[in-house]
């Protein structure tokens, strides 16, 4: 008869950590080194749906809009926002993915007074609901709030 080989266990890699979350962990270093990015989408005090956000680019195009909702990848760095605006009266959604290396930053320039219900928004379109030209009604607010600090 002959005697099977018995081979040594293999070493612990990763200190026994599965492959996917360690994977994850490298990536998410790699494109958010300093931790802002995940703590704006994964976070209970960051991004929901109904804020005002404003996404600035490497070559300094912004993009600013309504979050219709916030995709969060599971174990992967695919989270994405979608983003809705009024450009000439006609409604335009932009998908941006979160950890983009061509992204420079990611700020919030409005909170509502009180959030609509569900966690993605999708159902505002063409309702009363939906969003108006935002950086107008931006400035419309800011040349407001001027006025009254003004006349105070």
């Amino acid at each position: 008869l002959a005697v099977p080989t018995v081979y040594e266990p293999l070493a612990k890699k990763r200190g026994g950590e599965d492959p996917i979350s360690f994977l994850n962990k490298q990536l998410l270093q790699k494109y958010d080194p300093t931790g802002k990015r995940r703590a704006l989408v994964h976070s209970k005090t960051g991004l929901r749906a109904g804020d005002i956000i404003k996404v600035t680019y490497l070559d300094r195009t912004d993009v600013v809009g309504r979050v219709l909702g916030v995709k969060r990848g599971e174990n992967n760095v695919g989270t994405n926002i979608l983003l809705r605006n009024k450009i000439n009266r006609i409604g335009c959604e932009v998908r941006i993915p979160v950890f983009s290396p061509k992204l420079r930053n990611i700020e919030i320039v409005q909170r509502p007074k009180q959030y609509l219900p569900r966690a993605k928004q999708y159902y505002i379109r063409n309702t009363k609901l939906d969003v108006d030209d935002i950086e107008a009604s931006i400035k419309r607010q800011n040349k407001k709030n001027r006025k009254a600090e003004e006349t105070k």
